[in-house]
């Protein structure tokens, strides 16, 4: 999974452990919260819609959660028609219909959520996270031959909950009085993906800021952290290698995004130590 995020193709073991630790921690604090949630609405289980609800600040991440429901519901409704048509049967345009089986609910569910309308003002808002992911991505493919490429895009194809979802219910340790439903596995998931994601994102901006030369213009045009509207095309045809994130930058990583500076408050915040709930990377 950090191969398909940017990553060497063969990171570090010592790195792997330090963002599974964080991504743990992450998923029972999102839970904990998901819960809470729950318990206010008075449901018995925990549902897709109580996850949903923990985005409700953050446009772009709730946009970029809605996008993936939407084409993974698609892509099983595919599934669906390729499957008629190998039995002979005709595809019933019901199955056009579920492919929004997933999103329509959700959608609703927010359109009563945002009283105020800021919520869903601008769906169009550009996200540049996603955005540079995909360059990078582009960057690290363009001088890979066909073998390698196949094996980079299963990395990057990798989730925590899609056939296995009971072992990562075992990980997360949600059993006793939880119960999450299937829905709320594949959000949770997800959740987990982009916590991995985010990590190596901000991994990738301490490798710059360490090799950082000042006062260069085009520092931004790396590989680790580029900028989308001045990278030019003939610049990804320059193969790279790309070292293994070492430990060192995950934690330093980590460090700066829990770092209480960073907050709204900076230094005038109340409490001088961490908070119990640490600030989420996916919500």
């Amino acid at each position: 999974m950090m191969y398909g995020f940017g990553d060497s193709n063969e990171p570090l073991v010592e790195s792997a452990k330090i963002i599974e630790e964080v991504v743990l921690q992450q998923m029972r604090i999102i839970v904990k919260k998901a819960c809470d949630v729950a318990d206010m609405k008075g449901a018995s289980a925990v549902n897709a819609k109580d996850f949903i609800f923990l985005l409700r600040k953050d446009k772009v991440k709730l946009q970029r959660l809605l996008k993936y429901l939407e084409l993974k519901q698609f892509k099983a409704s595919m599934y669906k028609i390729l499957e008629a048509e190998q039995n002979e049967n005709t595809p019933n345009a019901d199955i056009f219909d579920n492919s929004q089986k997933l999103a329509r609910p959700y959608n609703s569910f927010l359109e009563e959520l945002d009283t105020t309308g800021e919520l869903l003002e601008n769906r169009s808002v550009i996200d540049y996270v996603k955005q540079n992911r995909c360059i990078r991505a582009e960057m690290m493919t363009q001088k890979m031959d066909s073998i390698h490429y196949i094996e980079y895009s299963k990395a990057r194809s990798i989730s925590f909950a899609n056939k296995n979802r009971h072992k990562f219910c075992d990980w997360i340790s949600t059993g006793g009085d939880i119960t999450i439903s299937k829905e709320g596995y594949i959000i949770l998931g997800y959740l987990a993906y982009e916590t991995v994601a985010q990590i190596v994102d901000l991994a990738f901006l301490v490798r710059q800021d360490q090799s950082k030369i000042h006062g260069d213009a085009i520092d931004r045009l790396r590989l680790s952290h580029m900028n989308s509207c001045t990278l030019k095309t003939f610049q990804c045809n320059k193969g790279t290698i790309v070292e293994p994130l070492t430990p060192s930058e995950i934690t330093e990583a980590i460090r700066r995004y829990w770092s209480p500076q960073l907050n709204m408050t900076g230094p005038f915040q109340r409490w001088s130590t961490r908070p119990n709930h640490l600030k989420l990377f996916a919500c």
